[in-house]
């Protein structure tokens, strides 16, 4: 059941437990059980702000995985795998401790939003976050204090939610010569996705960001969006994270349902290069009516066609052309866009040479 609580919702079910957001610990349940839990912490609201969570304690000893959900509120592949995970897992095959966050950011996902409406936030943006600011930094503050820093391992499912198009992909940070780049490469490799988006470097204010500080290897989703959820996107997730976790020394036991790839020797995998910031990507430079002529994932030279906005007269208002070669990993998550709006995206196919 879910019912309002200030400027969120409390996201209870029956038997969840409700605790302070500081007294959460990883370690207190019993091996072998799982349980709901509603965190609550002081967001600068007028009453406290739940944070839902699940827990999977395994039976036997090993890592501690977070996955994160909904740090955008509009982006709900992540949710379904979180949930269909708790649902199927079971803890007599788990070595270790899995914590799923399936709202991460419990106000945009009130609001159907990317952002938090009460301060206008982009929680992908603000981590490691304050204890004494807006909500949204509060909320990174205890994401980053009580599961980032304290886990072995960060999974964090995004997709293109109600503003971008975005190419399915897992992401990872690229330094062969740490341990850290080593370990977010080889378990995005498990991870099965067939496109890999290899990071040189990390904006500040993300949640791997944050991991990256707290020596936390990590690897992201993306894809497709649009305030829907594709079945073959909810497969890879679901099915990703799981080979994760068996990639991790988390999974006894046989391969469970949809763990399996289904042609592992047919996986055409592509990487491709940059530092994944859709705040940079080209913008419109027209209101109008954007009709794509490439597809995701499509490889384009420079000055090749990405599309045209058009008026709704038939008038050409900009012919949009690749500024650089590249794979066009994100378009406008609507073809009606403003001048202005983000509208591409491309990534280098080519690590980039040190300077």
């Amino acid at each position: 059941m879910t019912e309002k609580l200030g400027g969120g919702t409390r996201f209870a079910g029956i038997g969840t437990k409700r605790i302070a957001v500081e007294a959460f610990d990883w370690n207190a349940a019993k091996p072998g059980e799982k349980a709901g839990f509603e965190l609550m912490l002081d967001a600068g609201l007028q009453e406290p702000l739940a944070m839902p969570a699940m827990q999977i304690s395994g039976a036997h000893a090993g890592p501690a995985l977070l996955v994160l959900a909904a740090v955008h509120g509009d982006e709900y592949e992540g949710i379904e795998t979180a949930l269909r995970l708790f649902r199927t897992l079971d803890p007599q095959q788990v070595r270790g401790t899995v914590v799923m966050v399936a709202a991460a950011n419990p106000l945009a996902y009130a609001a159907e939003a990317r952002c938090s409406p009460e301060d206008g936030a982009n929680l992908a943006r603000v981590f490691p976050g304050r204890l004494d600011g807006s909500p949204t930094e509060r909320i990174a503050y205890w994401l980053t204090r009580q599961l980032i820093a304290k886990s072995d391992f960060l999974l964090d499912l995004h997709s293109g939610g109600s503003h971008y198009s975005v190419a399915t992909l897992a992401g990872y940070y690229f330094n062969e010569e740490s341990e850290i780049g080593r370990r977010s490469r080889e378990a995005a490799e498990a991870f099965g996705a067939e496109l890999l988006w290899a990071h040189e470097s990390i904006a500040p204010g993300r949640s791997v960001s944050a991991a990256l500080a707290y020596g936390v290897p990590w690897l992201y989703t993306e894809a497709y969006g649009g305030r829907r959820i594709r079945r073959e996107d909810a497969e890879l997730f679901y099915g990703g994270t799981l080979r994760l976790m068996r990639h991790l020394g988390m999974l006894d036991g046989p391969e469970m349902p949809g763990e399996r790839l289904e042609s592992p020797g047919k996986l055409r995998r592509r990487r491709i290069y940059g530092d994944g910031n859709f705040d940079k990507s080209a913008e419109a430079c027209a209101d109008g009516f954007f009709v794509q002529a490439v597809p995701l994932g499509a490889e384009v030279g420079s000055g090749d066609r990405i599309g045209t906005i058009c008026s709704l007269d038939g008038q050409e208002l900009q012919q949009v052309r690749a500024a650089s070669g590249g794979l066009l990993v994100m378009v406008a998550g609507s073809p009606k866009v403003r001048k202005g709006d983000p509208l591409y995206m491309l990534a280098a196919v080519e690590p980039v040479a040190p300077a």
